[in-house]
């Protein structure tokens, strides 16, 4: 399936309950929230039951972040060394050393992909980005000395602002398709720290195009880690796979993501995910939706709509937080079901998705409900302007 789920911390039975309702069949797991004999202990028990598509971001790039949020990584997974500089990729038989340890790491387990190790990425034109050039080469050439591997991804976690320049984008794509791999495997950091659809238009257009570049013109296989709704346009540029998390620090990927700050935690508000708005709204924003008389237009029409339209009022029923997580899912897995395999016809749907979104915003608006600053659909004309700047650069 093309929605992987983006394990981490407090799983519980969030990614059983996923499969049983048909969201997804995939996980990508995170070590650094799971001991390593648990974590083989889980997978044998997935496999146990049904098939299933799992892997591993080995979050090697997390040892260069000081103070780095690591948790199990430097106890049980010993291809990871916390406080990396730039000064220890100077020597080639090192970075052939976390290559080789990384992957064989994870050809010992029960995985279906093998991912390299990398490192994060501000531009396309630093010092690191060298770095994860020649850790993606270790790793295809350690990958051709292995016997009987699974398929090889690489990997690279790229800072959003990278994407700000189109000329650099295809200098790192013209790298990117001379390796022999199957795939790879991508992460995108954010710049605003919240949880928000927000995407500069540009930086967003480009993403596509380098994902059109992989995907449907050279036919590598293209996941986005840590994407969210953001997955949806990739998806309908050409991407094979998407994640999401339950928790918002699984679903997008941040700066903090990885380094440890000091802040206060507290309960999340509980959301519901709407396909018509392409957005999740708070249950208080739903309620207000109900008042006026027009729930119908932004429910999903998922199994677990039925939650919320047997009820009086939405804050009236059963909705929680858990029940939110696994709606979420199926929200994402149901608008990622009408992508075909033309990327032109994709782009037509999904542009035509978003308009409609801004007009049902706009009603809404008009008749009174107030959206908080990230639940409402500013997002929207940001995604309208690249899908069509995307289509001009492309021509797909």
């Amino acid at each position: 399936m093309s929605l992987y789920l983006q394990h981490g911390y407090g799983k519980s039975t969030r990614i059983t309950d996923a499969f049983t309702d048909g969201s997804t069949s995939s996980v990508i797991f995170s070590p650094r929230n799971e001991k390593k004999d648990n974590l083989n202990a889980y997978i044998a028990e997935l496999r146990s039951t049904g098939t299933f598509t799992l892997m591993m971001d080995p979050q090697f790039h997390i040892c260069t972040q000081t103070p780095p949020k690591d948790s199990y990584l430097p106890k049980d997974y010993g291809y990871y060394q916390p406080g990396l500089t730039a000064h220890n990729f100077t020597k080639a038989a090192k970075i052939q050393g976390y290559a080789a340890d990384t992957l064989n790491f994870q050809h010992a387990m029960d995985l279906d992909r093998l991912l390299s190790p990398t490192v994060i990425l501000s531009t396309f034109s630093d010092r690191w980005t060298q770095i994860a050039f020649q850790l993606s080469e270790a790793s295809v050439a350690h990958h051709a000395s292995m016997s009987s591997p699974k398929p090889l991804m690489l990997s690279f976690v790229i800072c959003e602002t990278a994407l700000d320049s189109r000329t650099e984008v295809d200098q790192f794509l013209d790298e990117l398709t001379t390796y022999d791999v199957d795939g790879f495997y991508i992460c995108i950091v954010r710049d605003e720290a919240t949880y928000t659809q927000h995407f500069d238009a540009d930086r967003l257009a480009h993403l596509m195009y380098a994902t059109y570049v992989l995907g449907e013109l050279n036919n590598f296989e293209v996941v986005f880690g840590y994407s969210d709704y953001l997955g949806l346009p990739l998806r309908a540029a050409g991407a094979s796979a998407f994640s999401s998390g339950w928790s918002q620090s699984l679903r997008q990927c941040h700066a903090n993501t990885f380094i440890k700050v000091d802040r206060m935690g507290r309960r999340p508000l509980v959301r519901y995910s709407s396909s018509p708005l392409l957005n999740t709204i708070l249950l208080s924003e739903l309620e207000q939706i109900h008042g006026f008389g027009m729930l119908n237009d932004v429910l999903s029409n998922v199994s677990l709509d039925a939650e919320i339209s047997r009820a009086t009022s939405p804050e009236s029923s059963n909705w929680n937080e858990r029940l939110s997580e696994r709606h979420h899912w199926q929200v994402l897995a149901d608008v990622d079901s009408t992508f075909g395999s033309g990327v032109r016809g994709n782009m037509r749907g999904l542009l035509t998705r978003v308009v409609q979104a801004q007009s049902i915003y706009e009603d809404l608006e008009t008749r009174g409900v107030r959206f908080s600053r990230n639940c409402n659909g500013s997002h929207l004309p940001e995604w309208e302007e690249a899908i069509k700047e995307f289509v001009r650069i492309a021509s797909p």
